[in-house]
């Protein structure tokens, strides 16, 4: 293990998240397969150390940058959502004006939407917390006909599986399968989603709080750290 992963490192060079991924699905394998845990390994914990700490060096520390998903103009991949089929159609303009993550969205149930009060309630799973997001006229209307399209109950999960043959299923996909359905339909991800809607709401003005609401944040530090990115578009008018 500490091998391949030195080799990963040194000679193919790859970007520490990569790395870290690596390392924990090694852990994972041998502890699920095999049940061994490197928790108490003295020599382990030294070495996995020694080699994190080698991308600080100079020579490695290009591999250090991370490069999050670009975010689209809004106005454009609205336009792009609004030409697909009706159940792709509402499930785009969800994923992008409610800013949710992947396991969010697979995770929504028809009877999390209030429609009439234009909201949705979110459970966000890594703060273990229920929160409540606001939704346009657009997208409620895209609701509405897939809904009724597809003739959905309050306990059938908002995105679910649709066979070949048209028919839907009220199951959790994976993670994964959310991920390629986005890809298969727009060519982009959740996170692209994500960054645009971030972007659109800061160039129209609003403040941190006020996105950082919409999208679930709960550290406003969190939120500069990973999306401030967003706002080069706004620096170029200033410069």
């Amino acid at each position: 293990m500490l091998d391949y992963l030195y080799i990963s490192l040194t000679e193919k060079r790859i970007k520490k998240t990569t790395w870290e991924r690596r390392l924990a699905a090694i852990r994972k394998y041998f502890s699920v397969i095999h049940r061994i845990e490197f928790k108490g390994e003295t020599r382990v914990a030294y070495e996995l150390s020694a080699m994190r700490k080698m991308y600080r060096e100079d020579q490695y520390a290009h591999l250090l940058q991370v490069r999050g998903k670009s975010a689209i103009d809004k106005k454009e991949l609205t336009t792009t959502l609004n030409n697909l089929p009706i159940r792709a159609k509402a499930i785009c303009l969800v994923n992008l004006v409610t800013a949710n993550r992947p396991n969010e969205m697979v995770r929504l149930k028809i009877r999390d939407f209030d429609l009439k009060n234009k909201s949705v309630h979110v459970y966000l799973k890594k703060q273990k917390r229920w929160h409540t997001k606001r939704l346009t006229q657009e997208v409620i209307n895209a609701i509405n006909l897939y809904i009724r399209e597809y003739c959905l109950r309050a306990d059938d999960y908002f995105v679910g599986r649709v066979y070949k043959n048209g028919r839907y299923e009220s199951t959790t996909i994976s993670e994964i399968g959310y991920y390629k359905a986005l890809q298969r339909w727009t060519g982009l991800t959740g996170y692209n989603f994500r960054k645009s809607q971030v972007m659109a709401m800061h160039i129209a003005g609003a403040d941190l709080p006020t996105i950082a609401q919409q999208t679930g944040h709960q550290s406003l530090e969190t939120w500069i750290q990973h999306y401030l990115t967003v706002s080069e578009i706004t620096v170029d008018k200033y410069l």
